[in-house]
């Protein structure tokens, strides 16, 4: 569902050099429970999600969806309607889904993607890929906006920024935020940027661009007051993870690591997540068996070592998964979860409906069990956005395809239980 991506070679200077280890573990089977929270229906209720999930402190859930909300409008979409924010909460025992807001197109915006934030008031804060000012993009090059609850269950929409496709890059997709509720993000253009949204007084905010990164995936990991990682992509097979660090009064970029493609991996399409020893985890679609991987990235003196973790499809007909396009989470124990877009069992579909993994450890390796294999319908197909991880240990995470309806289905809410 990631179209609106542009991949381009990058700039930076490589520094270092990796060794590359292959660690196989067998696959175990499933042992958790699976159940849909809610079956989109692709009308005003919202059509594809587009965004992993948000919570807050009541247990709410908040996500976007690509479509859907008001179908008069963006019609010549593959389904009709600009996207919306959606929220769900739990009543009576059943999940019940408000949509927050529908997006209009044009400078309003359109087709909302990448992970919401919320502050400590309740305001929530997203990117459109699409829609703003500036006309260089054919559908606008892409907003970043604030919904602010007024009571009563009414919300207000307000745009912070509008890309410039020339001066600030174009097509963002996710924020994260810092402990003084500056927004931090990427722009996936070929000529991208990373940027910091900062509030200042009577309500403006102010950006600033901290670097060029010549095109960027969705994903941006704040690793401390000072410092983020972030993943691109150069062509169909390789890519890198790179490092913006704050030092003196301007921000610097490093190459973390560049993948080499082939069997070594590559294609890192998420961002990376930092466990509490300041190690690097994430994923690439491609390389390894050739249906990606998940790898590590620890600091070595001045320089990083990678490892790759887990090569997916070792197993006969893809059945531990394969493609992983999402961002991983990690335990308290230092476990890592995430998800597949193929790949799997009791799938009608022949490049498979992808599964929800675990990763731990096993002695001198990892261990990987699935945890869910999809099936398209009722439960949804091609997972490619982060999982949520509660205090109790249950994953929450949307499906972007599949569900039920005659058209096959316009994605779903699910939860695993282990």
């Amino acid at each position: 569902m990631q179209y609106y991506q542009f991949f381009a070679i990058r700039r930076c200077l490589v520094f270092i050099g990796i060794t590359l280890a292959l660690v196989l573990a067998p696959v175990a089977g499933a042992t958790a429970h699976e159940k849909v929270l809610y079956h989109f229906t692709g009308g005003t209720d919202g059509a594809y999600p587009s965004s992993g999930l948000t919570t807050d402190l009541a247990g709410n859930f908040y996500g976007t969806t690509s479509a859907g909300g008001n179908t008069n409008l963006c019609t010549s979409n593959y389904n009709p309607g600009c996207g919306v924010v959606f929220q769900l909460t739990l009543s009576n025992g059943k999940w019940q889904e408000t949509v927050l807001y529908a997006f209009q197109g044009g400078t309003d915006g359109s087709y909302p993607s990448g992970n919401l934030v919320l502050d400590a008031t309740g305001n929530i804060y997203g990117t459109t890929v699409y829609g703003g000012t500036d006309t260089t993009c054919t559908y606008g090059c892409g907003t970043v906006f604030e919904l602010s609850p007024n009571g009563g269950g009414s919300w207000t929409k307000t745009m912070l920024h509008s890309f410039q496709y020339y001066s600030d890059g174009a097509f963002p997709a996710g924020l994260t935020v810092d402990a003084t509720g500056n927004l931090f993000g990427v722009t996936t253009s070929g000529d991208g940027t990373a940027y910091e949204l900062s509030p200042r007084q009577r309500g403006t905010w102010k950006e600033t661009l901290l670097c060029s990164t010549d095109g960027a995936n969705p994903g941006l990991t704040l690793a401390g007051k000072d410092n983020f990682f972030f993943t691109g992509v150069q062509d169909y097979n390789n890519g890198n993870v790179s490092e913006v660090k704050l030092i003196g009064k301007l921000w610097h970029e490093t190459d973390v690591y560049d993948f080499q493609g082939g069997g070594n991996g590559g294609g890192p399409k998420a961002g990376v997540v930092v466990d509490k020893h300041d190690n690097l985890y994430g994923t690439g679609d491609q390389g390894g068996n050739d249906f990606g991987i998940v790898f590590e990235l620890k600091r070595s003196g001045s320089h990083w070592k990678e490892s790759m973790l887990y090569n997916f499809c070792s197993r006969n007909s893809c059945a531990d998964g394969a493609r992983p396009q999402a961002p991983l989470v990690v335990d308290k124990a230092g476990n890592l979860y995430g998800t597949t877009a193929n790949g799997g069992t009791g799938c009608s579909l022949q490049e498979g409906c992808g599964v929800v993994f675990k990763l731990a450890h096993a002695g001198t390796g990892w261990k990987e069990t699935i945890l869910h294999s999809f099936k398209d319908q009722p439960d949804g197909s091609s997972p490619t956005e982060g999982l949520t991880l509660d205090k109790k240990g249950n994953l929450f995470g949307t499906t972007p395809l599949g569900g039920t309806g005659s058209t096959g289905g316009y994605g779903t809410v699910f939860e695993v239980t282990p």
